[in-house]
């Protein structure tokens, strides 16, 4: 076996396309069948947006950061606390917590779904809100309900005509 050198070598060169710089995005469309699909929803440039952490990257500038006093200029990873335990690892994980979330959301009343469109996210995300806690805790709008069904009532110099009144 004897290997091609620089000077042997056939001259049909396989030339590759280098591709654009552009980068088509993508967005999930659901039909009138309920088949989903992906479809282009625009494009963006992606290498501006990679010289848009020029600076950032900069040795220059990391340094002036760490001679001002930051001392996380020069750490690898910046730290983030919490307990993470509980947070799903896997695609398999956070499918299961939606299929949990979705199971929840359909085991509620009737009027309840129905309040939200009979849609899961939008019940999720309205959760913390005042809509979704006037339907669980009643009891804590009881009194504000009350004296928003109080009626106006409109007081002229006619309508107090004869009453007499004691200071």
């Amino acid at each position: 076996m004897c290997f091609d050198t620089w000077y042997q070598r056939k001259s049909n060169r396989v030339v590759a396309e280098p591709g654009s710089g552009m980068k088509d995005t993508y967005k999930m469309h659901v039909d009138e069948n309920g088949k989903r699909e992906l479809r282009r929803s625009g494009e963006y440039n992606l290498y501006a947006e990679i010289q848009s952490y020029k600076d950032s990257c900069s040795i220059d500038y990391i340094l002036s950061r760490f001679a001002a006093g930051d001392d996380t200029a020069l750490s690898r990873v910046q730290g983030i606390y919490g307990d993470f335990s509980e947070v799903p690892t896997t695609m398999a994980e956070v499918m299961q917590r939606v299929i949990d979330a979705e199971h929840i959301f359909n085991n509620l009343p009737l009027d309840v779904r129905e309040q939200f469109n009979f849609s899961p996210s939008e019940f999720f995300a309205q959760i913390g809100t005042e809509k979704v806690d006037r339907i669980f805790n009643p009891e804590k709008y009881a009194e504000v309900d009350v004296v928003e069904k109080v009626e106006q009532v409109d007081v002229t110099a006619e309508s107090v005509k004869g009453v007499e009144v004691n200071a």
